[in-house]
């Protein structure tokens, strides 16, 4: 009898384990290639093409991101941003931002969003033409990432995000 409980202990014992190892959804985020990911999103349209890209690989990384987030940069494992060239004249933008642990992609969204709210007020002083573009914005997130989607194409470049992230 005593055998029988042991390996029914055990057993419980180790279901328990792997339910708390399925469950524990925070924590250390998976590894995805943010350079694949940055591609599938500009190949859904030709804009990005004649954009400027920066990234977490380039010098000075930590300034370029205090630039699209407020987000403690400890927190960050990569990020890219591709923006208007010239500065001016064109809204468009797409950045990511990949963050380390699964418990800090909602500071990543709301900080992306609090971007975008400054994108949209500057704008509105000096280049009203690109307020549709900010307005029809998306800031979505999935996996360990969070990405703000401006465009004239933004649907499309969502379905790119989904769609890498979702092993589309």
């Amino acid at each position: 009898m005593k055998k029988k409980s042991y390996l029914s202990l055990t057993g419980m014992i180790l279901a328990l384990a792997l339910c708390l190892c399925a469950c524990s959804g925070g924590g250390k985020a998976a590894a995805v290639s943010l350079y694949d990911l940055k591609n599938a999103m500009a190949g859904a349209t030709q804009k990005f093409s004649e954009m400027t890209y920066a990234s977490s690989e380039d010098e000075g990384a930590q300034e370029i991101f205090a630039n699209i987030s407020d987000l403690s940069y400890s927190k960050v494992d990569s990020f890219c941003i591709y923006y208007a060239t010239n500065g001016t004249g064109n809204a468009d933008e797409i950045a990511v931002i990949q963050v380390k642990n699964n418990n800090d992609l909602t500071d990543a969204r709301k900080s992306l969003e609090a971007h975008l709210e400054k994108r949209k007020s500057l704008y509105s002083t000096y280049d009203k033409t690109q307020l549709k573009k900010l307005d029809g914005a998306r800031v979505v997130t999935a996996g360990n990432c969070a990405a703000l989607i401006v465009g004239d194409e933004a649907d499309k470049i969502s379905e790119a995000f989904y769609g890498f992230l979702n092993g589309e």
